[in-house]
């Protein structure tokens, strides 16, 4: 990957025509999240805000994953629904250990205990409904207590005082694990925010990596040499020395603070907390983080990221990284990887909740148990369709196609009640979440011809029209 760090990736968009700098005054309530709306609908460029109202000399990129187009380029591929997904079954072959240095760029403005204050941070408030303004981009980097691994991941985090936020975790990463570690080992655990970072790192953060694998490894793979990381200032955590701002905190024991509303990856305001548990007027509890220091570059540039109705820069990020991992979990299945034929963790069902699949169905029973097989393993997967290699699993009418024509209800249709996907789900909440396949394969007859599309031959032959 040929960028260097976060600003050299802005500038290489900018020489592509893929960002746009504006220089028009917009508010952190709502209008930065409005332009990076429109970036997604329109398959825009990135947008570089250099008048934040309120916040003087500050600079918000925002949308630098908005759009498979920006993705492709992220990942230096072609802007191809095969292409990515090729590429996202090569990222975590290889990994690069991260450099510890002494200093860096993120090192130049050191604010610690009064001189913290969030509030000086131009946050966006993003959905009409969201309960305040949230950190969606930082790159959350932790420690495990034990073995001294790092994992890095992305979670929301409400601005809650000058030096607390919140933290939502869902019940199914490592950074839950570590904390559930820390607290046993009655230590607290010290947990590092990145905003502005490389894309290697914020794609690699969103990747469903092995617990015990270090993101940043895969992330220095991706781009192509080791990542800088120094140590933080209060917390023992080692971050990149080229990030944008680093917010240094310790998660409070035993507080909880409600953060929701949040427009969320489905494209509603119902919390994940809903999706996977019973109660679904209980609002969702957050942990609480005490900040302990703020470092940043002394012109520091605020990376902002929005979520909500599909498609959205999280959507783009999360996609082919589920429908990775749930192609490692077919190969387990069928009896040649040729037979898969597609993946796609559908846009409609935000990267996560609906997959359709694609494969060459040798066994009657193959599609069934490929179901069984990714509503069990895969957390948030809540319908699985699969259908034959003749339907394009990218293209909603020919899929809606296979269902109406190829599905027998009584035989074709799977419900599983409440299953918690990974051991950890059930220790952390009850489960009250029914998931459902559809078989919309045809049957392995005698005359397959009559499932068959009617088509008459030699379409691609016409060239008159």
């Amino acid at each position: 990957m040929a960028f260097k760090d976060f600003r050299d990736y802005l500038d290489s968009l900018e020489r592509q025509g893929m960002l746009v700098r504006v220089t028009k005054e917009v508010s952190p309530r709502f209008e930065i999240a409005a332009g990076i709306r429109k970036v997604s609908d329109t398959n825009g460029p990135t947008l570089l805000f250099e008048n934040v109202a309120g916040h003087p000399g500050w600079r918000v990129a925002g949308g630098l994953f908005a759009t498979p187009r920006l993705m492709a380029f992220a990942l230096q591929t072609e802007e191809n629904e095969d292409k990515l997904m090729k590429r996202y079954l090569e990222l975590g072959q290889q990994l690069i250990k991260p450099v510890l240095v002494s200093s860096g760029p993120v090192k130049e403005v050191i604010m610690k205990g009064n001189d913290v204050d969030l509030t000086k941070l131009p946050v966006p408030t993003y959905c009409e409904h969201d309960a305040g303004p949230f950190l969606t981009a930082g790159v959350e980097i932790g420690r495990h207590p034990i073995t001294g691994i790092q994992n890095v991941s992305i979670h929301r985090r409400k601005i809650l005082t000058k030096d607390k936020t919140g933290l939502w975790l869902p019940p199914m990463g490592d950074l839950i694990l570590m904390l559930q570690a820390a607290e046993e080992q009655k230590q607290n655990l010290g947990i590092a925010t990145a905003i502005g970072v490389h894309p290697a790192l914020t794609i690699a953060s969103a990747l469903k990596a092995p617990t015990g694998v270090d993101e940043m490894e895969i992330a220095g793979a991706i781009r192509g040499e080791p990542f800088e990381v120094v140590k933080c200032e209060t917390i023992d955590v080692q971050v990149p020395a080229d990030a944008e701002i680093i917010i240094e905190g310790v998660i409070v024991p035993g507080e909880r603070v409600t953060d929701a509303p949040f427009g969320e990856f489905p494209g509603n305001y119902i919390s994940l907390n809903n999706y996977i548990t019973s109660g679904w007027d209980r609002p969702f509890d957050a942990y609480v983080v005490k900040v302990t220091a703020i470092t940043m570059r002394k012109d520091a540039i605020f990376h902002a990221m929005l979520t909500g109705m599909p498609l959205t820069e999280n959507h783009c990020l999360i996609r082919w990284s589920t429908a990775a991992g749930i192609y490692r979990v077919i190969t387990r299945i069928l009896p040649s990887p040729e037979d898969i034929h597609e993946v796609n963790a559908t846009v409609s069902g935000g990267g996560h909740l609906d997959v359709i699949i694609g494969i060459h169905k040798r066994v009657e029973a193959t599609a069934r148990n490929i179901i069984h097989a990714v509503l069990a393993t895969v957390g948030l997967v809540v319908r699985v369709v699969v259908v034959d290699e003749d339907i394009d699993v990218y293209d909603p009418v020919q899929v809606e196609w296979a269902i109406a024509t190829r599905v027998r209800p009584d035989r074709d249709i799977i419900i599983i009640p409440p299953v918690a996907a990974q051991p950890e789900a059930a220790v952390n909440m009850p489960t009250d979440m029914y998931k459902w396949g559809i078989d919309a394969t045809a049957p392995l007859t005698k005359e397959p011809w009559l499932y068959k599309k009617a088509i008459p031959p030699g379409v691609d032959k016409v060239d008159y029209i």
